[in-house]
């Protein structure tokens, strides 16, 4: 008993660490997101160029996704090793699926095999996330705050891909939080410890940016009541220190960066703008309406606040509601959860292109913020049952993510959805469901073509054509697609009623199969062939 009370505090993060692997690793090769067969394509070229050393060829994206990237070479470095000798320059999606099927490789066990190195990335970001929580929350608060977070599962769908936005919501409240903890405590390695997540933020996506504007605040706000210059210069040096580190990991991580670092990061900050103001691919529904050019117009300044209530859990929720209600009492921390996911929606809400996933970084600040909302109404309400108060909302929150096993994407708040359908509001579908689909189509042959292709060939092991992510089809697209044995169509298609005339040629046909997921209707599989 000794030995459990004096290493309370490790025992307790080693149990969190292990909750958020379980909820993430079980089922990594049964679905793949229509995003993630672009990165799974970048990933192998990425891992050509390093082999080559073809430096400036690291430049895949402008994101610029680089962990990504690393994370998915590996996976192609233990899978096939030889692929540079296999193929002369770039490889594309045929080509990449014929190299892997010639070795007898699944796609999706590939992918399985970078999307655990993510995972695990996550974890240990998780885990020292946890340490400085711990330090700036207490324990008790803070130990809830993160079970609600290693088992949200909106957050927990995307922690758990070969994608971005998981990955920045892990790092930038990371470098955040151990900023702050550097000033409360002035433990070198806590600065230390938040430039490297920042640098690993930057690495990652472009809104990363957003943390060097965040961080000087900050710095200032902590100077606030300094009366001399030399305190303020010393406290700018450390702001600047920190992110001349964040820079310096940038560049060593980034191969790209070696050669010509102030073009890379021109291109980078060029495309994050451009695509803040549009760059979209086709309609967005949104809360009953159809808008065609992407724009939500008066609409986007409740679209963030309206996403979040529906990917967030009536548990995290309340604990929110129950922050605020004792924000009074709460310590600095706690604010500074608030204020920086506040400051990110309204600064990501400041775009044209807007989806729900933009918002994940601001998710675990709140998720952090609403584990002290539940922590102080226990305290002050049951004192001597909070733990079995405290233990019912962890199980709770469990529930909602596995009752939505294995995507997690396709959840939304059950309390919500009580009152509205959520297809009503939301743009529903990002790929789940699709290898149920390819499943029901393997034992049917036939000629195939599908709404996210190049994701659902991950998944099917004869060659689906394409269906064209376009408003209308031209005479002869819609001749070709309609040529087909089956059609496979997907939610958002017929919410945003794209492509509109195919959709009208299939209107008067019944679907041979259909995939509903969590109550929700995600695919039609319709017949045209004899």
């Amino acid at each position: 008993m000794s030995f459990v009370v004096k290493y309370k505090r490790w025992l307790t993060l080693i149990a969190l660490v292990a909750l958020f692997a379980a909820v993430r690793l079980p089922g990594l090769g049964r679905y793949v997101t229509t995003d993630e067969a672009l990165w799974f394509l970048r990933s192998a070229n990425f891992y050509l160029a390093v082999e080559r050393q073809d430096w400036p060829a690291t430049f895949q994206s402008e994101h610029p996704g680089v962990v990504t990237l690393w994370a998915g070479a590996s996976a192609f470095l233990r899978h096939t090793p030889d692929l540079a000798e296999q193929v002369a320059g770039d490889v594309h999606d045929t080509t990449l699926l014929q190299l892997l099927e010639n070795r007898g490789l699944n796609p999706a066990n590939v992918l399985s095999t970078a999307r655990t190195t993510l995972v695990l990335v996550h974890a240990a970001a998780f885990a020292l996330l946890g340490i400085f929580a711990f330090r700036q929350l207490a324990m008790g608060p803070a130990s809830i705050g993160l079970a609600l977070l290693a088992a949200a599962p909106f957050l927990a769908a995307h922690q758990r891909l070969l994608h971005l936005d998981g990955l920045l919501a892990s790092f930038m409240l990371l470098a955040v939080l151990a900023y702050w903890d550097y000033w409360n405590s002035r433990q070198p390695l806590s600065l230390l410890a938040s430039a490297l997540a920042a640098g690993l933020a930057l690495l990652t996506k472009t809104p990363a940016w957003f943390l060097f504007p965040f961080i000087l605040l900050l710095t200032l706000w902590q100077l606030r009541s300094e009366r001399t210059v030399r305190s303020w210069l010393a406290g700018l040096a450390i702001a600047a220190l920190w992110a001349l580190l964040a820079l310096v990991l940038l560049t060593a991580a980034f191969p790209a960066m070696w050669l010509a670092p102030l073009e890379t990061v021109g291109r980078m900050l060029g495309y994050a703008l451009g695509t803040a103001q549009g760059e979209f691919s086709g309609p967005v529904f949104f809360n009953g309406h159809i808008y065609p050019d992407g724009d939500l117009g008066t609409a986007s300044w409740y679209f963030y606040p309206l996403a979040y209530l529906w990917r967030s859990t009536p548990l995290t929720l309340i604990g929110l509601g129950l922050a605020l209600w004792k924000l009074k009492q709460a310590p600095a921390s706690v604010r500074l959860l608030l204020a920086f996911a506040l400051a990110f929606m309204l600064f990501m809400g400041l775009a044209d292109k807007q989806f729900d996933r933009y918002l994940l970084p601001a998710m675990p600040a709140l998720l952090l913020a609403a584990g002290w909302g539940w922590w102080a109404a226990a305290v002050a309400w049951r004192p001597q049952r909070q733990w079995a108060m405290l233990a019912a909302v962890i199980a709770l929150q469990l529930g909602s993510a596995f009752t939505s096993f294995p995507y997690y994407l396709s959840y939304y708040n059950s309390v919500l959805r009580l009152l509205t359908p959520v297809e009503r509001h939301m743009m529903i579908g990002w790929g789940e469901g699709l290898d149920q689909a390819a499943a029901y189509l393997n034992t049917h042959p036939g000629s195939v073509a599908s709404w996210y292709s190049n994701s659902f060939n991950l998944m099917f092991p004869r060659a689906a054509d394409d269906i064209p992510i376009a408003l209308e089809l031209s005479e002869p697209q819609l001749a070709d697609l309609l040529a087909h044995d089956y059609l496979v169509i997907y939610v958002h298609q017929w919410q945003r009623q794209t492509p509109q005339n195919l959709l009208e040629a299939l209107a008067g046909l019944q679907p041979v199969h259909t995939v509903v997921v969590d109550g929700i209707e995600y695919v039609r599989v319709y017949k045209l062939g004899p």
